[in-house]
């Protein structure tokens, strides 16, 4: 059993694990610039949670729903000060 099946595994059998691998990938890529560009910490967990999430990893309804609110707030928090300043 290769490294690969025993982490799909793991995540599939505690998708809670998924979420926080999402968010390590997120803030470990967010940040870095590439050619003068970044991702941001925000879109670059959400961008690694669509990649995990194509591996098939069924996250219950309760934890989508807080986890999924919680990127809400992210992004309005982000958003929010400039509107204001505006």
């Amino acid at each position: 059993m290769g490294i690969w099946q025993w982490m799909l595994g793991t995540l599939r059998a505690y998708p809670e694990l998924a979420l926080f691998l999402a968010l390590a990938i997120g803030f470990l890529v967010g940040p870095k610039k590439l050619g003068g560009f970044s991702l941001g910490n925000v879109t670059a967990t959400l961008l690694a949670a669509v990649l995990i999430g194509q591996a098939g990893i069924a996250v219950p309804g309760p934890i989508k729903s807080t986890f999924f609110l919680l990127f809400l707030f992210a992004v309005g928090y982000g958003v929010g000060r400039s509107s204001f300043a505006a």
